[in-house]
């Protein structure tokens, strides 16, 4: 018995590290780009559904890819790191730039969440997009 509630301990001690681990996104860690000029992410409900897509456990779901000359956006870590390109005319479309290995691989297309793309859409009214080119898809890691 007490051999199990070791066990039982222990995992729960790896649960919480694993969750504990996980990266939270707050109010303008991520940005919208284009050539210019950047648009923080501030919207606290959108923050944890963009946690998720990019660190969650869930795999990211898999969408057909945009055509050449689409409008598309980075998406800028507030270093100024670009994790990726977000495209169509929705912008419900990712692209990893390498952001996270493990999780995005090279060439593939993810699909956004639906609030997120929302949400996105309204930051990017001021900005004159960039076009999915052959350069932008290349970058892909």
């Amino acid at each position: 018995m007490r051999r199990l509630a070791t066990a039982g301990l222990l995992l729960l001690g790896l649960v919480c590290v694993s969750g504990a681990s996980a990266k939270d996104f707050g109010p303008g860690d991520l940005r919208l780009c284009n050539v210019t000029r950047c648009v923080p992410v501030e919207n606290r409900r959108v923050m944890p559904l963009l946690s998720s897509f990019y660190y969650g456990p869930r795999r990211a779901p898999v969408t057909r890819s945009p055509r050449l000359g689409a409008p598309a956006f980075e998406l800028r870590f507030r270093n100024g790191y670009v994790t990726g390109i977000v495209a169509s005319s929705e912008l419900d479309r990712f692209l990893s730039y390498g952001v996270y290995l493990g999780r995005f691989r090279r060439g593939r297309w993810y699909r956004m969440p639906d609030r997120v793309s929302l949400e996105l859409r309204t930051l990017a009214r001021p900005l004159r997009p960039l076009r999915v080119s052959r350069e932008a898809l290349s970058k892909s890691r």
